[in-house]
């Protein structure tokens, strides 16, 4: 029998600059998502708890500024990333990723070694963008409104 480590599946081990680009990666996504409007009807098709995780991931990077140059709060990441997403915010984001670090189910893996499998094995050059869907925004037309 094979084991592996978390840094290992089957016979590929990665590198500390394997894990690097994937981070990378992933905030440049985000901070692209950042960007966005929440009226573009963009929807977030994973769990929360992995979006968290991911704000996570970006704020510890650190190169997410304000317009004052400043590094973004966790909180207001989520915060964002919630509100383009059309997702409701968890109160205390500090407590679900408290609930993550302490998670217990040794098959869950961390949202970034996901996508770096995904990444990797299946060779999706932006992993996260899988989790994101696009719904259709109605709008009305005026004549719709010219009856009201």
């Amino acid at each position: 029998m094979t084991l592996f480590t978390k840094t290992q599946v089957a016979d590929r081990h990665w590198s500390r600059e394997d894990v690097d680009r994937i981070k990378a990666m992933i905030v440049a996504d985000f901070s692209e998502l950042l960007n966005r409007q929440p009226a573009e009807g963009l929807q977030w098709a994973s769990t929360k708890t992995d979006l968290v995780e991911l704000s996570h991931l970006v704020w510890e990077s650190g190169l997410l500024l304000d317009e004052r140059g400043v590094p973004l709060s966790f909180r207001s990441i989520v915060n964002r990333v919630c509100a383009v997403l059309n997702v409701v915010p968890p109160h205390n984001p500090s407590g679900t990723l408290e609930k993550i670090r302490a998670r217990k189910n040794i098959r869950v893996r961390p949202v970034a070694e996901r996508y770096l499998l995904l990444h990797h094995q299946q060779h999706i050059p932006h992993p996260m963008r899988l989790d994101i869907k696009r719904v259709r925004v109605r709008r009305n037309l005026p004549s719709e409104n010219a009856g009201a």
